[in-house]
């Protein structure tokens, strides 16, 4: 490259970098805010033994790993119970179907105990009039609830760990 085109290209990288640390701009996950102390970086998950329990500790482990948290034998723990789900149908030519799930969830961080109702919802609509008898639209809502739960209860113990 020649010596006289160093110096522009040099101060543009300079200057891009500081104008987009100066905007506000930076990556996710890599401010000290995030950071939680090594205490509580491993939490118990504390579920009955069924079918539903078993797709919603799913989903929390994998938000809680992505959060870089760990699960095991801790004095830190996520319990739910009451988990449930209810169906709510507004029947016309296309059935409107709103699918709620919801648990009573508490969290134990350092001695700290809270317990609260948390709920997800979607809502879809079904055609019981087509020729696929199978409310397929259903059974994939039923994985995003699992899923948004397990993302919103992992989101709750990362900010009462902080």
């Amino acid at each position: 490259m020649p010596k006289f085109l160093t110096a522009p290209v040099l101060a543009v990288a300079v200057l891009s970098t500081l104008t987009l640390s100066g905007c506000g701009f930076a990556l996710r996950g890599t401010g000290e805010s995030l950071q939680i102390a090594p205490a509580y970086q491993t939490v118990q998950l504390s579920l009955d033994d069924s079918q539903e329990n078993l797709h919603l500790k799913r989903a929390m482990t994998k938000h809680l790993e992505l959060m870089h948290l760990n699960t095991g034998l801790s004095t830190n723990q996520i319990r739910v119970d009451n988990l449930r789900f209810r169906r709510y149908e507004l029947v016309g030519t296309l059935t409107e179907i709103r699918l709620v799930l919801s648990a009573d969830v508490k969290i134990t961080v350092g001695g700290k105990t809270t317990t609260a109702p948390m709920q997800v919802e979607q809502s879809y609509q079904y055609n019981e009039a087509s020729v696929v008898t199978l409310d397929q639209q259903g059974e994939e809502s039923r994985g995003w609830l699992y899923d948004q739960l397990g993302e919103r209860i992992a989101e709750r113990y990362r900010a009462m760990a902080r």
